[in-house]
């Protein structure tokens, strides 16, 4: 049974993904069906954009280009494609397929069960960390759900997931009051989303299982962590 979904939008940030998007483009097809797709992409130079716009299949994918923009972050792009979405839920992946598609169908059941926000947790994890990364993480997600609980903010199991869905409505009124407060060059948007959010929220979650990288490369840097740390102690 064909399964149509055009009240969803699915949002993936990307910047320089041309060897994973056209798979994963065609996984969400072959999952979902007449469902809308916003690529926010933050100025590839690769062929990202060429292979986004000569895909044939039942999706509707709109390619947003921010390579003229002046902020540039994972962050801002998935802010800039909410303000973009036209229909009441979204849902946010990486395009380096680590987030599997298959679970798309997961997330769009739960959030319709009149929960506010979905976030997906990462049960277990593909392939082997390097100790270094495992132990930033734990530090990380350790860090940030102490700062959520001092401010009295609500929680996800995983406040570092990249993958979440939520309904569009609720973001967008945040966002138009409250942007300058997320951390627009980060890339842990959620994150930024609970700390900033003022009211309880309605949350679930879909567990998944973290895939390994055999495209592209992580955007993980130096300045990144920094960003992250320093937004654990910026005032919202």
């Amino acid at each position: 049974m064909e399964k149509i979904y055009t009240d969803l939008t699915i949002i993936i940030p990307t910047l320089n993904e041309e060897e994973s998007i056209p798979i994963i483009l065609q996984k969400i097809d072959e999952c979902v069906s007449k469902t809308n797709i916003i690529i926010a992409d933050d100025g590839s130079t690769d062929k990202t954009k060429e292979l986004v716009e000569s895909f044939d299949g039942g999706i509707n994918v709109l390619f947003l280009d921010r390579k003229k923009k002046k902020i540039h972050g994972l962050t801002i792009s998935v802010l800039d494609a909410i303000k973009n979405c036209r229909t009441p839920m979204f849902l946010v992946m990486d395009g380096d397929l680590q987030h599997p598609p298959d679970k798309i169908v997961n997330f769009y059941d739960v959030l319709k069960k009149d929960f506010d926000l979905v976030g997906g947790r990462r049960i277990k994890v593909l392939g082997k960390w390097p100790l270094q990364r495992r132990l930033m993480s734990i530090i990380a997600s350790l860090a940030g759900r102490t700062s959520l609980f001092i401010r009295r903010r609500n929680r996800v199991k995983d406040i570092l997931s990249g993958f979440f869905a939520s309904k569009t409505e609720l973001w967008q009124k945040l966002l138009e009051e409250k942007e300058d407060e997320f951390t627009l060059e980060g890339y842990k948007v959620l994150f930024d989303f609970l700390k900033i959010y003022p009211s309880k929220l309605k949350i679930n979650h879909v567990d998944y299982v973290f895939g390994i990288r055999d495209y592209g490369e992580s955007k993980i840097s130096g300045k990144v962590i920094w960003l992250y740390f320093k937004s654990l102690f910026k005032k919202a």
